[in-house]
């Protein structure tokens, strides 16, 4: 399995951001993660076909899902105490209105930052899977210098 160090912020924040307008990328020699915009940059086209073409150094990231934001919305909504805030969630999740399930959760603090601390995880467990499945395996620990460390690599 091949080992690139990364900043596992970096490709969380890549995942959580996705979108049909944009495209991310893993450059697996230096660990940074590129961000294209073709909808915006049509220039960014020719820069990603050339990206496509160099499949041992880079990846594009996954999008997030509907079907998979709301699997872990469900998940932490089950493990909520209170069952006034469980029942709100609850209701946010069957209705698919992902702004209300994080409106609700401005109104309690604590509750707020278990969440945001679960979806991360889940964000990170998925991602781990994800690239697992490609024979890559991302290490969180990035040196001074990963352009050398991954070019051992």
């Amino acid at each position: 399995m091949r080992q690139v160090l990364v900043n596992m912020s970096w490709i969380v924040n890549a995942f959580e951001n996705s979108s049909g307008h944009s495209e991310y990328y893993l450059d697996m020699q230096t660990g940074d993660v590129r961000f294209f915009s073709p909808m915006d940059f049509p220039e960014h086209v020719i820069i990603m076909e050339k990206l496509d073409k160099q499949p041992e150094r880079y990846i594009k990231l996954p999008k997030r899902d509907m079907d998979f934001c709301l699997k872990v919305k469900r998940e932490y909504a089950s493990l909520v105490e209170n069952p006034y805030l469980k029942g709100l969630l609850e209701k946010a999740v069957d209705g698919q209105e992902e702004q209300k399930y994080r409106n609700i959760l401005m109104e309690f603090e604590d509750e707020r930052r278990r969440w945001y601390s679960f979806e991360n995880d889940k964000y990170i467990e998925f991602l781990l899977d994800w690239f697992r499945q490609k024979g890559i395996e991302l290490i969180d620990k990035p040196p001074a210098d990963n352009l050398e460390y991954n070019k051992r690599k």
